[in-house]
């Protein structure tokens, strides 16, 4: 196996197309993968040295994450945590701290994984991320990444430059919860985010999503659409979680049940909205 330290994103688009050659950034994903036998590259791109995909930067009230920077520069930029709070609160669950020194936002998405933390806390912001290859640049919504299990709509010789996250209209409470076998270092049976934004009592704009129970991760639209512009009383709550169960389709594996994984999607989903409404 070769390894090569690629220095800016010229020399990259010069050797994206090289046969059997796989991009490295942070490697937390990869190399269990290469350690295991799941994946056996010809030659290693290292692009977490590439000036224009490393840092962050705000522009027209919209955060820029440039695809090579680790989560821990994410977590520890106080106006990220300030502004966006839900992305640092999931990016919190995200690992152990080793890990999180190491991974990165993009490399969490495009190894697509139906549990993937991060992409709850994207979704939810409506984020973007932006595509470049030898065909020239793009940017589609994290909702079009993802494909299906370890699936991405990447094209062959592209890469991703940067996630956009823009701030939401709204000020809005955050809510962040996983289910797993352990307290810490978990991948989750089954996780729900949300943003709500609550003005006099009546819910202004609800966003939900859900984490490993449907082949991608994915907003709960029939959620959204019910409890719009309503009051959370108990039987609104009660309506989002029997529309939360039935907007899923898990899956039975060795971790869960597809029934257990619906009943928690669902009691998340009401505990979601209570938090809410006692603010």
């Amino acid at each position: 196996m070769q390894y090569v330290r690629i220095a800016s994103e010229a020399d990259l688009l010069e050797v994206i197309g090289q046969p059997g050659a796989v991009l490295l950034s942070g490697g937390t994903d990869l190399l269990v993968k290469l350690r295991s036998g799941g994946a056996s590259p010809d030659t290693l791109l290292d692009v977490s040295g590439i000036p224009s995909l490393c840092g962050m930067q705000w522009v027209d009230n919209a955060l820029r994450i440039g695809a090579a920077t680790p989560i821990a520069d994410i977590l520890d930029a106080r106006d990220v945590v300030e502004r966006l709070p839900l992305l640092s609160s999931v990016l919190q669950t995200l690992g152990s701290v080793q890990i999180r020194n190491r991974a990165t936002l993009a490399g969490n998405l495009v190894n697509a994984s139906p549990a993937a933390d991060s992409a709850i806390a994207l979704l939810l912001y409506d984020a973007n991320v932006e595509l470049v290859g030898t065909d020239g640049k793009r940017c589609i919504p994290v909702s079009e990444l993802f494909v299906g299990p370890g699936k991405t709509a990447l094209r062959a010789k592209e890469y991703v430059r940067s996630v956009g996250i823009p701030l939401p209209p709204h000020p809005h409470t955050s809510f962040f919860h996983k289910v797993g076998k352990r307290r810490a270092l978990t991948i989750a049976i089954a996780s729900v985010g949300s943003l709500l934004a609550v003005d006099d009592g009546r819910i202004v704009e609800a966003r939900f999503a859900a984490g490993s129970v449907a082949p991608t991760p994915c907003r709960l639209r029939r959620v959204e659409e019910i409890v719009a512009g309503r009051t959370p009383t108990p039987d609104l709550v009660d309506d989002a979680i029997t529309a939360a169960q039935a907007n899923v389709s898990p899956i039975d594996d060795v971790r869960a049940t597809a029934a257990y994984r619906r009943t928690v999607v669902g009691e998340l989903v009401g505990r979601a909205l209570r938090t809410a409404a006692a603010r």
